[in-house]
C-alpha cells in the first residue's frame, strides 16, 4: 500500500470551497481511500491523505494526468500544497482499508 499527504494552509474563507472541491475530485480506480482533515492546533492547516493499492498504481495514475488531483484542490483555493509519500508497511482498520 502507498500514501500520499498533500497539505498547506488554506484561509478561513476558503474552507468550505475547499471541502466542495475536494467533494467532487474525481477519485481514480487504483485510490483505495482519501481523507480530508483539518490541524486542531492550526486550523488553517488542511492535509489530505490518499491510500494507493500500490507505488506502481499511483505512479501509473502520476503519469496519467498533467497535475494530480490533491495539487489541483488545494491550488484551486489559493495554496501551493507540500507532497510527502509513504510507503504502508502494516495498518490496522475497522473500515477495511
Amino acid at each position: 500500500m502507498w500514501m500520499t499527504v498533500v497539505e498547506g494552509h488554506i484561509a478561513q474563507e476558503r474552507w468550505g470551497e475547499f471541502g466542495e472541491v475536494f467533494a467532487r475530485e474525481p477519485r481514480p480506480a487504483a485510490l483505495r481511500a482519501t481523507f480530508l482533515l483539518q490541524s486542531a492546533s492550526d486550523p488553517t492547516l488542511w492535509r489530505t491523505i490518499g491510500l494507493w493499492a500500490s507505488r506502481e498504481e499511483f505512479e501509473a495514475y502520476r503519469q496519467s494526468v498533467a497535475v494530480p488531483g490533491g495539487l489541483a484542490m488545494f491550488r484551486a483555493v489559493g495554496a501551493e500544497p507540500a507532497v510527502s509519500q509513504f510507503d504502508v508497511k502494516d495498518h490496522y482498520s475497522v473500515f477495511g482499508a
